[in-house]
């Protein structure tokens, strides 16, 4: 039996706004490097920020699909 690679990580999203508009900071894939990392922009960061639920592509699942290791 084949172990399967996920296509997508499932994980929080962090968005600041440095002025022009929220930009894609940082992904954090499990939720103890999500309350750390929030806690910390929370203390250093000025600017307004927003976490978000949301996925990303593996990059796992991309380096065995370009490979041709998965069909």
């Amino acid at each position: 039996m084949k172990n399967r690679i996920p296509k997508y990580l499932y994980g929080w999203k962090l968005s600041v706004n440095y002025g022009q508009g929220f930009e894609y900071e940082t992904f954090e894939e499990n939720f103890k490097s999500y309350k750390e990392n929030a806690r910390l922009y929370r203390e250093n960061c000025q600017y307004p920020q927003r976490w978000t639920r949301g996925r990303e592509e593996n990059p796992l699942y991309r380096e065995l699909k370009n490979i041709n290791v998965l069909n």
